[in-house]
């Protein structure tokens, strides 16, 4: 069987077919409202570009990231702020962010659990924790795709990323018993379009790439089928709109 667990990155290729996902997330950074000079934390801050606008907002961020090719690509486009290889999943900061922002990155965490006791652990007493992660039913359609062409094309042992996308009730369980006091976990629905007839095949070589690689000489195959039986719910008017789905998260530490 194959396993693909490892998420790889591209920092070029993010920039170019995901620059949607930075720019989706302006009323996000409104909703952390950071106040000049507060400590924030970027977690899972990619190429930085969302730490750049709390740095524009004042606030003094450190951008972590678990892949050091997006780190130091950030750190190239934004050379005058802090970023640091991490997996938010073992977090070891001990009291010290006004704040920690995350811009969806918390659905490549399997571990929320751990996530959320790091982070919590991380803010000091009265902190707040703002973020956007995939929610239940997330790109619903290619991930039913996507096992579906595996087993005609009889790649057996092959699956979709690993991602995390939980209910309202189940994640707001999970920063309860990380000690934080929920404000407000809401779910909602955010069709999301993407570029150009290739736009699906740009999405999969971004988010799926592990698994595109492991299947070597069927990957073109595979993102073709993908792509016929996506067609007919998800393209329209000459480009792909995605059934994406969110989880907007505020919790503070009491």
């Amino acid at each position: 069987m194959q396993s693909i667990n490892a998420q790889a990155w591209d920092p070029t290729h993010y920039d170019r077919a995901g620059a949607f996902v930075p720019q989706l997330a302006g009323d996000l950074i409104e909703l952390l409202a950071p106040e000049p000079g507060e400590r924030v934390l970027d977690l899972g801050s990619g190429t930085g570009d969302l730490t750049q606008q709390l740095a524009a907002a004042g606030a003094r961020p450190l951008g972590l990231d678990a892949s050091s090719e997006m780190v130091a690509a950030a750190t190239r486009k934004h050379p005058t702020l802090s970023f640091v290889v991490g997996d938010g999943q073992d977090l070891t900061f001990e009291s010290e962010f006004d704040a920690v922002f995350s811009n969806a990155t918390l659905h490549w965490l399997p571990r929320a659990d751990d996530v959320a006791t790091g982070v919590a652990r991380a803010l000091r007493t009265g902190g707040r924790f703002v973020a956007e992660l995939g929610g239940a039913h997330n790109v619903r359609t290619v991930r039913e795709a996507l096992q579906a062409e595996l087993a005609a094309l009889g790649l057996e042992g092959y699956r979709a990323p690993a991602w995390f996308f939980p209910t309202v009730p189940e994640y707001a369980r999970i920063l309860e018993r990380a000690g934080f006091f929920v404000r407000s976990v809401v779910w909602f629905e955010r069709p999301t379009r993407l570029d150009g007839p290739s736009g699906l095949a740009d999405w999969l070589e971004l988010f799926c790439l592990p698994l595109l690689r492991a299947v070597g000489d069927r990957r073109a195959e595979l993102v073709r089928g993908v792509e016929q039986r996506c067609r007919e719910r998800l393209f329209a008017g000459g480009a792909w709109w995605l059934d994406y789905t969110r989880l907007r998260v505020v919790a503070t530490k009491p």
